[in-house]
């Protein structure tokens, strides 16, 4: 009958409803696995990102009245703001923190006694005790640093070059400094010298010193110092020169020009054309390629890398010579030979060898090209 509702019917309703129901059972026991899962991985990660282990790197030291050391905290990235890290002293008077940055601090022993040093870092404490002891109460060997080397002599060469001139087995492109002779500690490594002396050369934090950047055309060599200040306030140093193998090898290119080009009976002009017609000959145009020494090391370069080289050489055989400097004074150089003033043009756009151009000008036409060029007159006219 419609609406009734058997024995049978219930039955098999009943067993089902049985079966959903384990169903149901079994996928929240799986979903309860999963969840149990994730979190016990997730405290395992999060333990482990808490067990990185920061440790400072003494727990215990002896220092001296007046000595300087840097203590440090293992594990923290050197970029850290040293605001992060609280330095503390429990005895300022006994040890001082001078001075902090990033990981770094450095402590000052002030008198005899003993003080804890506290590092404090994302909430957590590292100590190291300090005991301050008198110069007499020590047992050190006498203290007396040296660095491996008093006087260093480096090279340079530009990546360009070694192609060209390559680099020679018997020089030193770089050096490393130690310091010997002390238990001190080395605190900070400098360069000492003028402005260009700190541009040209680098140390870094372990003593490895090296030329940046090479020396002018007219310089043989530059020099600096080289300054090592240990934790015990001790200075050492040594001296350093420093070499441009490009200046040296463009240097010999002018000398063997010289030596086959140029003797005492020619005339100021047969020195000046023979200047242009080397240039000329013997390098190629190179677009956008400005650099004269460049030009003399690889061979080519353009009509602003021509001009100076003409300059330089000409300068090298006794003529009074100064490049334009406008840009649109392509190749021009200006060159005092006897006692008349030329304009010499090199540097043509085509193959070597390249033509070039020589011819008088007036005092007029000068101080009208000097507009752009700024060449001082008393130098070129003699007045």
């Amino acid at each position: 009958m419609k609406g009734k509702v058997s024995r049978n019917n219930l039955r098999n309703w009943m067993e089902e409803w049985k079966g959903d129901r384990r169903l149901s059972v079994n996928c929240l026991l799986l979903v309860a696995v999963v969840i149990v899962a994730f979190y016990i991985l997730s405290v395992t990660e999060v333990e482990a990102k808490s067990k990185k282990k920061y440790k400072l790197s003494y727990t215990s030291k002896t220092m001296e009245q007046g000595e300087l050391y840097n203590i440090s905290l293992k594990g923290v990235p050197r970029s850290v703001k040293a605001k992060k890290i609280k330095w503390k002293s429990s005895n300022k008077k006994v040890v001082s923190i001078r001075s902090k940055k990033k990981n770094n601090a450095v402590l000052m022993a002030k008198k005899k006694g003993t003080a804890k040093i506290t590092a404090t870092y994302k909430g957590k404490k590292y100590t190291c005790k300090v005991s301050v002891v008198s110069d007499t109460e020590t047992d050190k060997k006498e203290d007396n640093p040296v660095l491996n080397a008093a006087s260093v002599e480096l090279h340079y060469i530009p990546d360009y070059a070694v192609a060209y001139i390559g680099k020679n087995p018997s020089y030193q492109y770089s050096f490393q400094f130690k310091v010997s002779g002390t238990e001190a500690d080395v605190r900070s490594w400098s360069i000492e010298g003028d402005k260009e002396a700190q541009i040209r050369y680098r140390i870094n934090d372990s003593g490895n010193i090296y030329m940046f950047c090479g020396n002018s055309y007219s310089d043989e060599y530059t020099e600096c110092t080289v300054k090592a200040t240990l934790t015990n306030g001790k200075v050492v140093t040594a001296s350093v020169k420093g070499y441009d193998d490009t200046g040296i090898y463009v240097r010999s290119v002018i000398d063997n020009f010289k030596k086959a080009y140029i003797n005492d009976s020619m005339t100021e002009y047969e020195k000046m054309e023979k200047v242009a017609w080397y240039l000329s000959a013997e390098y190629d145009y190179e677009l956008y390629q400005d650099d004269w020494i460049r030009y003399i090391v690889t061979g080519s370069g353009d009509c602003m890398a021509s001009r100076y080289a003409v300059m330089v050489f000409c300068r090298e055989v006794g003529l009074k010579a100064a490049a334009c400097r406008s840009l649109d004074a392509h190749g021009q150089t200006i060159v005092r030979a006897g006692d008349k003033v030329y304009m010499v043009i090199t540097g043509f756009d085509e193959p070597k060898p390249r033509e070039y151009m020589i011819y008088e000008i007036s005092r007029e036409t000068f101080d009208k090209l000097n507009g752009e060029n700024k060449i001082d007159p008393e130098y070129m006219w003699g007045e």
